[in-house]
């Protein structure tokens, strides 16, 4: 009895330490939001430098124009994927801030809408077809949608700006390739959240 009552109260320091570590976990909480942003300073001027690729006249070569399309279309594909990743590891710390929460008992403090269990998580970052889905939170979430946009938006561009055999046969492939990737790569991040979700215990209380 006593061995259970030690193991769901915390001692002092023990408390302390999960008091500090919840605090920083927000803190990456905010970091994460931010980070997509530097990669966008690096995106910019690569967006730009197609941009004026489009006007030039008279028009660069075929090689040229198809090496500086593909390298706009991976940076973009790049993005995407990133904004994935800084989105699953979002998920992954407010599963562990959930569960210093729980240890700490402070549960009935979390707003009603943020999953408080390991049966939550894995009931929320899931498809209704039962396929593991994790995407980034909303504010993350807008620029992978932008660089899914960028992604079609360049493949067009490119293609009826040098409608050329040979940019329309590296062109659309790679675009619609990419495209395809940054729609589906929340489902590899869904089953990575999962994996570490199926890692804890049924009951944090009792762990």
């Amino acid at each position: 009895m006593a061995d259970q009552q030690s193991r769901s109260c915390p001692s002092e320091s023990i408390t302390t330490s999960l008091e500090n570590m919840h605090k920083l976990l927000l803190e990456a909480l905010r970091h994460r939001e931010q980070e997509i942003l530097r990669y966008l300073a690096i995106l910019g001027p690569a967006i730009g430098g197609f941009v004026w690729l489009l006007t030039l006249v008279p028009p660069p070569k075929i090689g040229p124009f198809i090496v500086c399309t593909v390298a706009v279309l991976l940076s973009l594909f790049l993005g995407a994927i990133y904004s994935l990743a800084l989105g699953y590891n979002y998920r992954y710390i407010t599963l562990e801030l959930a569960k210093l929460e729980t240890l700490l008992h402070i549960k009935d403090a979390m707003l009603k809408g943020w999953p408080k269990s390991r049966k939550d998580f894995l009931a929320r970052y899931k498809l209704l077809s039962g396929i593991p889905w994790c995407t980034p939170p909303e504010v993350i979430k807008v620029f992978w949608g932008a660089f899914l946009i960028g992604i079609i938006g360049v493949t067009l561009a490119a293609a009826f700006s040098r409608p050329d055999f040979l940019v329309l046969a590296v062109v659309i492939p790679l675009g619609f390739l990419c495209w395809l990737l940054g729609c589906l790569f929340p489902i590899y991040f869904g089953n990575k959240l999962r994996r570490q979700c199926e890692l804890e215990p049924e009951n944090w209380d009792a762990s």
